[in-house]
Formats: structure tokens, sequence, C-alpha cells
């Protein structure tokens, strides 16, 4: 209810029809409600008062409503006035030709005019002129269909510099002149642009080298195949440092990214005019060559970077280091359409010049591209593989004594046996499980099979047959290959002694000081372990002696020429030497005649494993294997010895 002329109206009203309804009625009313002549006189004498007293209440009840209304009303305005003065937003209310018809102080200082400045001047004229007349076309006709309108807005600043407002629209209703009014709201968004920039900066540069980033590199390079369509050729040069790694292992991070820092300089100074160069993340950069003629171009390029990154880098802390890099070229439109493929196809040739030895650059082939498809499927097929329990171990014999006839183990070798029943030599499939991390349920599941399978010949035969079981290099990077053995052992109840771990030095070279506790703690839950491939690595007398084993395995590549070669017999015979005076056992790999058993015989050798003896048996037929063998080496009972 308001103080308004028509409210006041409505007031006259009824006091006028109350007091009509007083004068004709009252007399009649008093009369009907009592026949006492005495209270009618007295109404008589005192029924204007009453009428004063009653319409005087009516009056002041009728006032006070409205006194109460429209005090909340002034309460209201009054707290939206005070926001209208003080909010940090733009508050402008126009007419329907953008007129101002009132600003907050907010406005004025971001327009730097005073408020009596603004007011009757066209909003339109304080933005930037980057707005066209269409850009307001499109605002009008917005709020006459939703009734607002939100979005960017450049105005123009006190300095006369433009910023950005995010700015909403209104529409308010009409004036008392009947025609529409409007509110706008303007938020300063420029400290929000900013940090959208400064983001973007991030996302689109690296920031420690400060090259562009992949994400740019990939915009780059959708935007030049759009720009040369299928006229010209372009390359790209997928760069990875070789073995960088070792310079983070050795002199920590922050001596590896000022290493990558002083290669991004140096790649920079020798890129060809016209070249792009960005860093794709980690030790991996690539160069971009637009309008290339000849293919000789990039391999020239990748020639001259190569030759760059060999030269030695000084590091900060006054140390000198040597780098190789591995270098992949691919190119549109030959090879790839897209920039993607251009990326992925670099990529793949790239890891083919790190799969032929390093420290050299190759050029994209359709090969590389089945070969990766290849590969792709294979780590699907392993996968299902695993689930499907595709795998089994077949074992090869290990044959000892002094005419090398008695059985002193079994080696667990892993095979995966196919839909079609074929099997796969583990040489197919290890490095693939090795990439994919499968390697290490894999490697899990062979030694718990393994275990089951010697506790099974131990309760069968009545002998104890040791099973020596490979590791790899990621089962001991799990920190977990201690529980997993003791696991094993406990799950197959077979006693640890009878459980020879096979690793190689390279393994160990990795992680020394890993491989030296996990190691110490095998060795004291009585587990064997075995140095296998010796001879291949790093074959150092110091490192052997750090190492707590038992066995060395001679690697069978010193074996196949031991009789004819002179060189190969004085290598191995030295090995035993060693090993024997280490108090090791030694095992030879490989033996595929006689010759090369007498051979090794004679050098004092302990064990020995090949085709000589038997080839990888599956698990039954070695359990007959090693039933005739029992049964050969039998004593003869007294009676048949009489009866012969």
């Amino acid at each position: 209810m308001k103080l308004t002329g028509s409210y006041a109206l409505k007031v006259a009203l009824t006091y006028a029809a109350v007091g009509a309804l007083w004068i004709l009625f009252s007399d009649a009313t008093v009369e009907w409600l009592t026949g006492n002549a005495t209270a009618r006189n007295a109404f008589q004498e005192h029924k204007w008062w009453l009428f004063v007293l009653a319409s005087s209440l009516l009056v002041f009840w009728l006032s006070w409503r409205a006194l109460a209304e429209q005090g909340g009303l002034i309460r209201r305005l009054r707290q939206s006035a005070i926001v209208f003065e003080r909010t940090h937003e733009g508050v402008v209310i126009t007419d329907h030709r953008n007129r101002i018809l009132d600003a907050n102080p907010a406005f004025s200082r971001m327009v730097g005019r005073s408020e009596a400045f603004l007011r009757g001047v066209d909003l339109v004229t304080l933005h930037s002129s980057r707005h066209d007349g269409g850009f307001f076309d499109d605002i009008r006709n917005h709020i006459g269909e939703q009734g607002f309108w939100t979005g960017e807005i450049w105005n123009v600043g006190p300095d006369g510099s433009e910023r950005p407002y995010q700015a909403t629209v209104t529409y308010v209703g009409s004036g008392r002149d009947g025609q529409d009014r409007y509110a706008w709201i303007f938020t300063d968004i420029t400290g929000l642009k900013d940090a959208q920039k400064r983001l973007e900066d991030l996302a689109y540069h690296d920031a420690l080298t400060g090259l562009p980033s992949r994400l740019q590199v990939g915009d780059r390079l959708r935007q030049l195949l759009a720009e040369v369509g299928d006229n010209r050729r372009i390359a790209v040069l997928y760069i990875d440092l070789d073995h960088f790694r070792n310079v983070n292992d050795s002199f920590g991070h922050p001596v590896g990214d000022d290493l990558l820092v002083l290669v991004a300089r140096r790649l920079q100074g020798r890129l060809p005019e016209g070249a792009g160069l960005g860093h794709l993340g980690g030790d991996e950069f690539l160069i971009y060559l637009e309008d290339v003629t000849d293919s000789g171009q990039a391999g020239e390029c990748a020639v001259n970077m190569l030759k760059a990154i060999a030269e030695p880098f000084v590091l900060p802390n006054r140390r000198e280091v040597f780098v190789r890099a591995s270098i992949g070229i691919a190119f549109y439109p030959d090879d790839a359409g897209t920039a993607i493929e251009l990326l992925q196809y670099s990529n793949a040739a790239m890891f083919e010049a790190k799969r032929i030895g390093r420290n050299n650059w190759q050029y994209f082939s359709e090969q590389l591209v089945r070969r990766a498809s290849k590969r792709l499927q294979l780590d699907t097929r392993l996968r299902r593989a695993l689930e499907r329990e595709e795998f089994t171990i077949h074992y090869m014999p290990i044959m000892g004594g002094k005419d090398a006839d008695e059985v002193c183990g079994a080696e667990a070798l892993l095979r995966w046996l196919q839909p079609d029943g074929t099997l796969m030599a583990p040489e197919e499939f290890i490095s693939a499980a090795e990439e994919t991390g499968l390697i290490v349920p894999l490697g899990r599941w062979v030694l718990q099979e393994a275990c089951s399978q010697a506790a099974h010949w131990q309760r069968m035969l009545g002998k104890d047959i040791p099973v020596a079981v490979n590791l790899s290099a990621q089962q001991f990077r799990t920190g977990r290959l201690y529980d997993h053995v003791e696991r094993a052992l406990q799950e197959s109840n077979l006693a640890p002694h009878l459980l020879n771990l096979e690793i190689t030095e390279s393994m160990l070279m990795e992680q020394i000081q890993t491989g030296q506790n996990v190691l110490g703690r095998l060795r004291q839950l009585g587990v064997h372990v075995s140095l296998d491939d010796f001879g291949t690595g790093y074959s150092s007398l110091s490192y052997l002696r750090r190492f707590d084993v038992d066995t060395l395995k001679i690697d069978q590549s010193f074996i196949s020429d031991l009789v004819a070669n002179a060189a190969d017999r004085d290598l191995v015979s030295a090995i035993i030497s060693m090993a024997h005076c280490l108090r090791l056992k030694v095992v030879a790999e490989g033996v595929e005649d006689t010759g090369q058993l007498e051979a090794l015989r004679s050098l004092g050798c302990d064990c020995f494993q090949g085709f000589y003896f038997s080839p990888p048996l599956p698990q039954e037929e070695l359990v007959a294997w090693l039933g005739d063998d029992m049964r050969r080496h039998a004593v003869p009972s007294q009676s048949s010895a009489e009866s012969r």
C-alpha cells in the first residue's frame, strides 16, 4: 500500500461511505438492539462524538498501514541507493535511445567522466570502436526476445585505453513518460583476461625452455596444413635425447632441467631459416620445416641437429656432459595427411632410430606403421591371454655330476599357447610385456606356477629338484619382489633352497643399491640366486663381489664355438676359475654336442643345460623324463645283481 493520489481517493471514499451509513442506519440499529428509552436518548446525545471517534480510528488504521508500507519501501529504496552508489560494478540506467539517465560513481570512474557529464550522453559513444552498429542492434533484438542480454563489451577507460567488461543489460519497465528503461551493469574483467592470457601462455609455451609447447606446435602444424594444402611439402623432425634418464639419476632433476634449457638454446641457434622449434615435454623436441622441396633438406637438418647435440654441454655446476639424440622424420602430404599423423609417424620413425642403435635419424616408412599396428595388436592379445590363462611353462633340465648325467634342476621357460595350438616363444612377446607393464603380473604367475610344480615333483618323485625362474627388471622396480617370492613359497609349501632366481647383470647395474638390498633379503629367506648370461654385460669382478649370488650361468654365445675357438675356450676357462675362487657354482647354457660337453667338463664346469640333454619339456613330459632318469640311476637290488 503506497501513499499515492489514488490511495488518498480510496481513503476519502471509504470515509464518506462509513459516514453515510452511520447517518442513515445508526438510529435504527440502536433501536433494534435495545428497547431502553434512556439508552436511546444517551446514544442520540453522544452519537456524533462516537462517529468522530470511530472515523478517527479508521483513518488512523488506514494511514498507519500505508505509512508502514511506505517505510519499508523507503528502506528498500535507501538500500538500493547505497548499493547503487557504493558497488564496484558500474551501473547505468538508459532510456530507449541508449541515453544515460543515471550512472553510479563506479561507472563514472570507469569512463573517467563525471556523473553530471554522463547524464544525457549516448552510452554507445563510450564503448570501444571495435563494436559496430550491428553489435548493438543484436543486443536490442536479444533484449526484445529474452528481456535481457549478457556478454563482453569493451569500454574506453579514463586514459583512453580500452578495457574489457562483462555487461548485463536488463529491461526494467517504462518511466512516467511511457518510454522503456534499461539497466546496464558493467564488471571489469581485465584481471580475468590477464589471468586467461597467462594460462594460455603457460599452455602454449613451455615454462622451462620458453619454446612453443606441444599444444602450440599442434595448432601451428594444423594452420600450416590448412594454408599450404597439397601444393607444398612440410617436414617434421621428432627429436628425443638418448639415455637422458642417466643425467637425472646422476646429477638430479634440477641439473637435468638446466641441460634441457641448454639443448633448447643450441637447437634454436642451429635452426634453418624459416624452421620452427617446439618442446613437446620431457626430453622431446620437434622441428618443422616449411616448403620442403627435397627430402634431403630434412635429412641435412637432422644431421646438423645431431652434430649440435653431440657437442659437449657445460652445466651450471661446471660439469661437462655429453648427450646424443635420435631423430625421426615424416613428411606432409607424402606420409601423413593431418597434424596428428605427422607427430605420430615422426615419433614412430624416432623409435626406429633408437631401435637400430640410437644417435641417428630415420625416415618414416609404411613398414613402421605395420610394425606398430602389429605391436598394438600384440599388446591387446597379451592382456587377453593373461585373463584367459593362455600361458604355460616348459622346463629345461639342468644336468650335473661327474658324468653330467644327474639332474640337478630345471629352468622354467614361459610359453604362450595360441588359440590354434601353436606355441609362441618368449622372444616374440616378452619385450612387449615389459613395455606395457604386463611382465609384472606375468612374472608373478610364473613364479607361483614354478614353485607349485617343484613342490609337486618333490611329492611325486620323492626327490628334491630345484627350479630356476627368470626375473625381469620391472619386478625389481615394483619393490614387492620379496613379498611375491615369500608368498609363492608359502602357498606352494616349497622349501626356499629349491627355488633359484635368475637375474642379469644389466638388471642389477640399473639399480645397484636396490638390487643389493633385495638380494640380501632373498638370501636370508634361503632362496638361491643365479647371475644369468654372464659375460655379455659388465662382467666386472668388483661388481660380482658386491652381489650375493650362488651361481654364474655362462651365456651360450661363448659355448657355440668353444671347441673351435681358442679365445672362447680361454674366456670360459677364466670365468669358471674366477667363479670357483668366489665359491660360486657355474652352469653352461646352450650345450648341443659331445665336444662342447667334454670341453666344459675338462675346464671344471659344474652343471650344463642345452638340447644335447633335452629340449624344454611341458610339465607332464618332464615328470616322465625325470622318472626315466631316476630309474636309470636306481641302485640295483641284490637279487637282480645275482641274477646278472
